[in-house]
């Protein structure tokens, strides 16, 4: 018996499956309904993810993602456009940011960028933002993404 009647109740069955939110939905079906969400790895959605987990964004400027850190106030994007970094920072609470500021890595130190007085360093596990020398906030990364990994 086939549970999902048109078309487009597949497709979207197929793209919850491919991003991992039927997971939650797996104890609603039945066992046979839920072989039905196998993934295929080479599926449209799949690429299309991919190519955007190695793709920094428009407003981040494009180019090739050098990295994606998330904190619990911000969004950070490290871009290389044709061989120089740039960091954008965006706040989750009002959108307002700081956008495509030089950027280089500092061993031992991670990605730091300089915005007059303000210093932004981002590692796998922290932002620190420095004012004249001085920490003024500090937050963990709760996801990192690196651009090159694939």
């Amino acid at each position: 018996m086939n549970i999902y009647p048109n078309k487009q109740m597949k497709y979207l069955l197929l793209i919850l499956a491919t991003t991992g939110t039927a997971l939650s939905f797996a104890s609603i079906f039945n066992s046979a309904s839920a072989s039905e969400l196998t993934v295929n790895v080479n599926s449209v959605v799949n690429n299309k993810t991919i190519a955007q987990a190695r793709t920094c964004p428009k407003y981040a400027g494009g180019g090739r993602l050098s990295a994606q850190v998330e904190t619990r106030n911000f969004l950070i994007h490290i871009c290389d456009r044709q061989g120089k970094l740039f960091y954008t920072g965006i706040s989750k609470r009002d959108g307002k940011g700081i956008y495509s500021l030089p950027t280089y890595t500092e061993e031992g130190t991670g990605y730091v960028a300089k915005n007059g007085q303000y210093e932004y360093i981002v590692t796998g596990a922290s932002l620190d933002i420095f004012k004249n020398g001085k920490v003024v906030q500090s937050e963990n990364v709760i996801r990192y993404i690196s651009g090159y990994s694939n």
